[in-house]
């Protein structure tokens, strides 16, 4: 999991882009983030299928949620974008480069640009808020931003800009574990804010908050991703949410991918599909 927390990137805002042998990003032109074709997980010990031939194109900039309910894939998915889980069959290409096939220095860059932000928060409880924050620029900017007092000037000046942007910069002196859930999710937002990411991946990241906290973290979310122009494909049980902050929703059910719908369209016919308690 740490690894995950590190991955990170040189560059600021998304640009349009073309890719590189090694995975690199060049600027040219391209509008999508990510492209899923005929995707298949199957678990290893009974062959049971985790996706089954899944189609997605995420364009860059849209905010994507994936809705079904627990065992539906969704989690699954999003750790296939980046090959946490390897895929049986079909491939995937994110920022026009080969996710599927890549080699490990590929696969890695990447990563770099893709930052994770997981329902638990992975937030390491005895260090500072500040020093959790600190640990994002380490794929950037080295090992040295493990410990604030070694690490250069600018990036501890990120640092703090970061925790202001998410509202916590009057506690970066207190303790992770000191805070409340909500708190939590905005120190991991925080953190992912200094890998500078093109594209972020979030899990299930308000499942654990209470209501008003849910919506005060996605509201942060939607309002980093407008400012930054990211890609985000989020998984979420609110089926409520997902229609009020994704442009697009995504349904999952037995790892079968049943409709994708602007969320502006998605209707009570779509949903059934998804959380039907009948067989297909």
């Amino acid at each position: 999991m740490i690894s995950l927390i590190f991955w990170a990137t040189d560059v600021g805002a998304p640009a349009e882009a073309s890719v590189d042998t090694d995975g690199s990003f060049n600027h040219s032109q391209t509008s999508t983030a990510i492209d899923v074709t005929d995707l298949s997980v199957r678990y290893r010990r009974n062959a049971t299928a985790a996706l089954s031939g899944v189609n997605l194109i995420v364009r860059q900039g849209e905010t994507v949620a994936l809705i079904g309910t627990n065992g539906a894939g969704k989690s699954t998915l999003l750790r296939c974008l980046v090959r946490l889980i390897e895929p049986a069959a079909g491939s995937i290409t994110i920022g026009g480069r080969p996710v599927t096939g890549a080699s490990r220095r590929a696969l890695r860059n990447i990563r770099q640009d893709v930052g994770f932000v997981f329902q638990r928060f992975q937030l390491i409880p005895r260090l500072s808020v500040f020093h959790n924050v600190m640990h994002g620029a380490m794929g950037r900017r080295g090992c040295r931003c493990a410990w604030p007092v070694a690490s250069p000037d600018d990036v501890r000046a990120e640092a703090m800009a970061s925790l202001h942007r998410v509202g916590l910069d009057g506690l970066a002196d207190r303790r992770a574990e000191t805070l409340s859930g909500g708190q939590q999710q905005r120190v991991a937002i925080a953190r992912m804010l200094m890998q500078r990411p093109r594209l972020i991946l979030a899990d299930e990241p308000v499942a654990s908050l209470d209501p008003v906290s849910a919506r005060s973290v996605l509201d942060l979310l939607a309002a980093v991703a407008a400012e930054r122009g990211v890609t985000v494909v989020m998984a979420l049980h609110q089926v409520p949410l997902a229609l009020e902050f994704a442009d697009r929703v995504v349904g999952l059910r037995d790892g079968v991918l049943e409709f994708d719908s602007a969320a502006g369209d998605c209707d009570a016919a779509q949903l059934q599909t998804v959380y039907r308690t009948t067989p297909r």
